[in-house]
């Protein structure tokens, strides 16, 4: 699956409420027979001017070392959400 894809896929997912890089990265699997690994999920996102990191969840044993587990959000919905 290439990378616009993934995006669009992505941006959808993100609209309504915020998610974090291993719920997202599950729900690609979920939606296409693509095995991309959780770094790139994060790079991608990274690269995506309408997609927002808005934080990283910090729980212990929640993720490995190998990528970022950081929570991310459309521009829409940060725009929405943001204080006046």
């Amino acid at each position: 699956m290439e990378n616009d894809r993934i995006r669009d896929l992505i941006r959808k997912f993100v609209s309504e409420k915020p998610r974090n890089t291993a719920e997202i990265a599950a729900w690609i699997s979920s939606q296409s027979n693509s095995q991309a690994p959780r770094s790139d999920i994060a790079s991608i996102l990274e690269m995506d001017n309408r997609i927002v990191r808005i934080g990283t969840v910090r729980r212990s044993g929640i993720a490995g070392r190998e990528y970022p587990l950081s929570e991310w959000a459309s521009d829409k919905w940060v725009a929405h959400h943001e204080r006046k």
